[in-house]
């Protein structure tokens, strides 16, 4: 089919889904998902995967991956570090440990065991910011957490992604882990170097450039550079791109770029990214995956909201406090989305586990905005009732 046409169809069948997930009170990816297993080879085959497709998808990756770090807050992680870190930490490793046994059980090797707990430490900031400005919660302390952690999340992921993909490379010695760590180290260093001192300069300079989308167009160039680097020295293009995006949320033009970038990637890249998604699914023998799928997905809910409950006991908030921060970090979203796309390229999970894995997501990204709606809803009810006086009598 003409790449044109492609396109055009798949715009057209994603924000027509999109939109119908919105009203059922779903996650708009949620749309974009199953348009993509309905007009792949899985079902109507309307449209097969290509090398167009697959540019562009990779370039929505990119730019996912740039939009999630200019989303880190720095000023919130600041303010709330603690406690985020704490959440965060534990609604990483908890998932990641349990994912990993859990996989190993089902007799897969410990190095795709070690990607799939990866996947299910990710958690999707954007679901979570969707219930919670649909419920003018973002401004409490428990949103502001939950952000906090979820940016922390993010960049926890990204960090160990980085670890996994150097120490599962079977191209990599003992002898070589030293110098693929000392290559990480220089790489963050330079982002902490660049973004303190050179950045600052590279403004100042900006300013006497009068261009059309002079701020935009710096931004992508850190972005593409950046991911070239990391790429480059031996590391995954998407982590050079989220410190891209961190590096820009300290400018002044941080919202402008960010407002700009989403337009064009809701618009054109993410909905191919997604698509593409279903287009690699293949769902001849899920019957036989049947187990893992339902094992998975209760693990998927439970493993989250255990560590966003204990990180919030051990800052001593209440239950209900605990219980919304908990479902908070349930939603799995883009970032797993993008690890298991990274996992299917980089050949630790094959056809019949990707497939598995994209079930999964969709599931906690389903569940998840209703779970965190009805801990919201009864946290108000609690405090409802204890504001009442004839509960108090």
């Amino acid at each position: 089919m003409d790449i044109l046409l492609t396109l055009g169809l798949i715009i057209l069948f994603t924000k027509i889904a999109d939109s119908i997930a919105m009203k059922f009170g779903l996650p708009s990816v949620v749309g974009s998902l199953i348009v993509g297993i309905l007009v792949g080879p899985s079902v109507f085959n309307i449209i097969q995967n290509n090398a167009s497709i697959e540019l562009l998808s990779h370039l929505g990756v990119i730019l996912l991956m740039f939009i999630a770090g200019v989303e880190s807050d720095l000023k919130i992680l600041k303010k709330y570090f603690k406690p985020s870190l704490i959440t965060g930490l534990l609604g990483v490793l908890i998932p990641f440990a349990v994912f990993f046994f859990a996989s190993r059980s089902f007799n897969y090797s410990q190095d795709t065991s070690l990607f799939i707990g990866l996947i299910f430490g990710a958690t999707s900031l954007s679901i979570a910011i969707q219930v919670l400005k649909e419920l003018n919660f973002i401004q409490t302390k428990e949103g502001s957490i939950i952000i906090g952690s979820s940016i922390l999340d993010d960049i926890i992921v990204v960090i160990l992604l980085n670890l996994v993909l150097n120490l599962v490379n079977p191209n990599t010695t003992t002898a070589d882990v030293l110098p693929f760590l000392f290559k990480n180290v220089l790489f963050f260093l330079f982002i902490y170097i660049f973004g303190k001192y050179i950045l600052p300069i590279i403004l100042k300079g900006l300013s006497y450039f009068i261009v059309p989308e002079r701020d935009v167009a710096f931004s992508l160039i850190m972005v593409f550079l950046l991911s070239f680097l990391a790429d480059w020295i031996g590391m995954s293009d998407i982590i050079g791109a989220f410190f891209a995006g961190i590096l820009i949320s300290q400018t002044p033009f941080a919202e402008y770029v960010e407002r700009k970038v989403t337009s064009i990637t809701s618009a054109l890249f993410a909905p191919v990214f997604f698509v593409s998604i279903g287009l690699k699914l293949v769902l001849d023998g899920l019957g036989e995956n049947m187990l893992l799928i339902i094992v998975f997905s209760v693990l998927a809910i439970f493993t989250k909201f255990i560590g966003g409950f204990l990180g919030g006991k051990i800052e001593k908030f209440d239950n209900n406090s605990c219980a919304i921060i908990g479902a908070s970090l349930i939603s799995r979203g883009e970032m797993a989305l993008i690890l298991i796309a990274l996992g299917l390229e980089k050949g630790f999970i094959d056809q019949g586990m990707y497939a598995s894995l994209v079930l999964v997501i969709i599931f906690t990204t389903v569940i998840a905005p209703i779970l965190l709606k009805w801990a919201i809803a009864l946290g108000d009810k609690s405090k409802a009732e204890l504001d009442d006086p004839v509960h108090e009598s």
